[in-house]
């Protein structure tokens, strides 16, 4: 099956870039799966901590902006004694691996 799923998006990939100018298909179901995340925080790091974050964000192969992200939640989550549940972390590393396969594709084109 995911041999199927690669080369669907492959196929997709491929013909988005055929024709970047094409219109969206009625049939394509369009979606924002971050937009109840509202709030956006500005925060200050020092350009030592900076640097660690990007650095631990390359290593993991996340964008800082996620990673940063998912410790505030995961601390949150911590204090409160909540724990995260095995199909909650699938969920997030499939988001995560999405992320990764247009980041890839965006460069690579």
């Amino acid at each position: 099956m995911s041999g199927n799923i690669e080369r669907l998006i492959a196929e997709e990939t491929s013909a988005s870039e055929q024709d970047p100018d094409a219109s969206i298909s009625n049939d394509a179901k369009l979606s924002r799966p971050n937009r109840k995340r509202s709030a956006v925080y500005s925060i200050r790091l020092d350009p030592d901590e900076v640097a660690a974050l990007q650095a631990r964000a390359e290593e993991t192969g996340l964008p800082a902006s996620t990673l940063a992200r998912s410790w505030i939640i995961d601390q949150l989550r911590a204090t409160r004694g909540e724990s995260e549940s095995a199909g909650a972390e699938l969920r997030a590393a499939l988001i995560h691996l999405g992320h990764l396969q247009r980041h890839l594709a965006e460069h690579t084109a």
